[in-house]
């Protein structure tokens, strides 16, 4: 099993440069990539984001890749520049007599001469990638300690769920016999038999209403479907929410049934919206 969130870090060297990719990974209903690079590493960003999707399903992702260049890179065309320089002076001076100053003209010309790219090639692609895979085995562990968490928190709520409801078979049954009991009391003070049909129907409508048999094979059939889920790998986590809404669903109604039971429902009802909360952060 494994989380959602984590973080992991990739650095990757050549011969001509230096990577590093930070990659963190909070909570998310699908795989959503957000990526901060260099805008000259746009060619590679697609196989950077196949790369991630290759090794995650869920979660929304930051990604963060810096780039550094071991070579001595000249920010600006020196030859560019030196031509804008002559351009600008000669326009100045001779196009349109106006009066610049040197300081203008360089600043000028140092700023439509800068190098606003550099080529992606297959050595700093390669580096890229790399330092993206990574950073990707390093999220996944952390991911997966996560995930370790994560179980053993949701397995100790299915062992509480468990035994609250092991209390309530036990106690279902008197508190139905005492509404039976009302019931031929109540016959007795209007000097009715308990083999009355009035009396008898009453009873017979009471313990079907009451009867909670059904909410409680399905609550246990969701947990042993829970548990399996637990130990299964792949994507489990919307199969959990889902196990814990239908098991909302059955606790509600059992405690409809049964109102004097809701000290036990409340209970289960908490469990179960932490499970919802704890199972909202599996991949």
């Amino acid at each position: 099993m494994f989380s959602m969130t984590g973080f992991g870090r990739g650095d990757a060297e050549s011969d001509n440069w230096k990577v590093g990719v930070m990659i963190r990974s909070l909570n998310g209903k699908g795989l959503d990539i957000s990526l901060r690079a260099p805008t000259f590493l746009m060619p590679v960003e697609p196989k950077v984001k196949e790369a991630i999707k290759g090794k995650l399903r869920r979660g929304t992702l930051h990604v963060v890749v810096d780039v550094e260049s071991k070579r001595v890179i000249p920010p600006v065309d020196t030859e560019k520049l030196a031509g804008n320089v002559n351009m600008l002076l000669k326009l100045s001076r001779e196009g349109v007599g106006l009066s610049v100053s040197d300081d203008v003209i360089f600043e000028l010309s140092w700023k439509y001469s800068e190098k606003m790219t550099v080529e992606v090639d297959e050595e700093l692609e390669g580096t890229i990638l790399t330092a993206v895979r990574r950073a990707l085995e390093e999220l996944l562990e952390s991911r997966r300690r996560e995930g370790e968490a994560l179980r053993s928190d949701l397995l100790g709520r299915a062992k509480r769920i468990e035994s609250l409801l092991s209390q309530i078979e036990k106690e279902k049954d008197a508190i139905i016999d005492k509404v039976k009991e009302k019931v031929l009391d109540r016959a007795k003070r209007l000097d009715l038999p308990e083999e009355h049909p009035t009396v008898l129907n009453e009873i017979m409508f009471l313990l079907e209403k009451m009867d909670v048999e059904e909410e409680v094979t399905r609550l246990k059939t969701h947990l042993s479907r829970f548990r399996k889920l637990l130990d299964s790998e792949g994507d489990v986590g919307k199969k959990l929410e889902f196990l814990a809404q239908e098991m909302h669903r059955e606790v509600t109604t059992l405690g409809n049934k049964i109102p004097d039971l809701s000290e036990y429902v409340v209970e289960i009802k908490a469990e179960i919206d932490r499970i919802k909360q704890q199972a909202a952060n599996v991949e």
